[in-house]
């Protein structure tokens, strides 16, 4: 069995602030989403979910486009500062450049598009409370949950 450090073990503490997190996530093994100073650790895909990240992606890098976007899958982290979200998208597209969050250079800010692939184990939440974080990105056209 492994031990799984989770950011109240390790840093002895509940809530983070927003320049915490970053950094706390720079040290971790495992990705975490972050909400209004609370931090959740995210579990990995199954096999399922990663063939259809990677078709999906493969079949956005083929489409051409009037802009010059990019398809990304899921390391790179998105930040909505109109709600504090983190979180890691399964997939984003992000048309010219990355636009990186104030608080973190490794964060981008202004995806166009954000995909994200369900599970049963995260449809509600996929579908209900993060659907609704999504729709305040500015930047944002295109929301796609499937």
């Amino acid at each position: 069995m492994s031990y799984v450090r989770e950011p109240a073990v390790a840093y002895g503490k509940n809530k983070f602030t927003e320049e915490e997190y970053p950094e706390m996530e720079r040290t971790s093994d495992i990705k975490h989403e972050f909400y209004k100073g609370e931090i959740f650790a995210m579990s990995g895909a199954e096999a399922r979910h990663n063939i259809i990240s990677i078709k999906l992606i493969g079949a956005l890098l083929e489409q051409p486009h009037g802009k010059p976007c990019r398809p990304y899958g899921s390391d790179m982290r998105i930040h909505i500062p109109e709600n504090t979200l983190y979180s890691y998208p399964d997939i984003s597209i992000i048309c010219g450049d990355i636009i990186p969050s104030d608080t973190d250079e490794d964060t981008t800010t202004q995806p166009m598009v954000i995909i994200e692939i369900l599970s049963a184990s995260t449809k509600s939440y996929d579908q209900g409370h993060k659907f609704k974080f999504y729709r305040e990105v500015p930047a944002l056209r295109i929301l796609y949950f499937g």
